[in-house]
């Protein structure tokens, strides 16, 4: 069983993952098929994740219109909501222990201003 300093590492990473792919996704000057230069801007190396490439990928290739990317954010998303359950914590707690230079870094890669 993991110690709960690194579920909640874990949890606080779901987190900002979510919040990075939906701050890409509210980015109307992004296209779907810049998405993954946007995500080589990722301070969480987000491109580098085989998974987040390999699902935007086929998604650009099967044609969906958001390439994937909120299927992707919905894994996260349940990923996040696990660890908050098994922490005994909100999401919004969560989030409270985000410094907010380090929310601002992450929308700042993905083209938005907080």
């Amino acid at each position: 069983m993991l110690a709960e300093k690194d579920i909640r590492e874990r949890a606080e990473y779901c987190f900002l993952v979510c919040l990075q792919l939906n701050w890409l996704d509210g980015n109307y000057d992004a296209r779907p098929t810049q998405y993954l230069d946007y995500l080589k801007k990722s301070s969480l190396g987000l491109a580098d994740d085989e998974y987040i490439r390999t699902s935007i990928e086929e998604g650009l290739m099967s044609g969906k219109e958001d390439a994937g990317i909120n299927e992707i954010i919905l894994v996260y998303e349940s990923l996040v909501m696990a660890f908050c359950e098994v922490l005994e914590i909100s999401q919004e707690k969560l989030k409270e222990g985000i410094p907010l230079a380090r929310l601002k870094t992450l929308a700042a890669e993905m083209g938005i201003t907080l």
